[in-house]
């Protein structure tokens, strides 16, 4: 109570630094978080993680990925008992390439541009089998690991 009539009782130039200095310094500190983000997504080589959409079913359905400045759309079929894996991205990248389980990256093949991306597996991927994706743009690249499942 001591402290509150104080307050009341010090000068205009006091009592608008005790309320603007908290403002300031949350004020900074998000600016300084927002600069610094910037800074790093700028670096180039720099590896990103994609999210998955909740209604990713990879052996079943489309899924796709999603990224701030990137998305991409994944599907498999099974054509004449082979299994193709078919890769659609917003961008364009260089390179893209697909683990499943613990196998080494296979490297997919365009289909005309480098949004189109294809892959011809001589097996079935089985359910619970991770799939790892990565691509390689200009400036970053981008991975994910999909749960193979239903």
């Amino acid at each position: 109570m001591k402290l509150l009539k104080q307050f009341y009782k010090s000068n205009r130039h006091v009592k608008l630094a005790v309320i603007l200095a908290p403002l300031l310094a949350i004020g900074g500190y998000i600016l300084a978080g927002v600069i610094l983000d910037e800074k790093i997504e700028k670096q180039p080589g720099t590896a990103k993680a994609m999210t998955l959409q909740p209604d990713c079913h990879l052996l079943t359905d489309v899924c796709e990925l999603l990224h701030r400045e990137i998305a991409a759309n994944i599907v498999i079929e099974e054509k004449q008992g082979k299994y193709l894996v078919y890769l659609a991205t917003s961008v364009p990248v260089r390179r893209a390439l697909l683990s499943i389980g613990d196998t080494d990256p296979a490297i997919m093949v365009t289909r005309g541009t480098a949004k189109a991306w294809k892959l011809v597996l001589q097996q079935p991927i089985t359910e619970g089998t991770p799939v790892r994706l990565v691509l390689i743009g200009d400036k970053h690249q981008y991975f994910a690991e999909i749960p193979a499942n239903r």
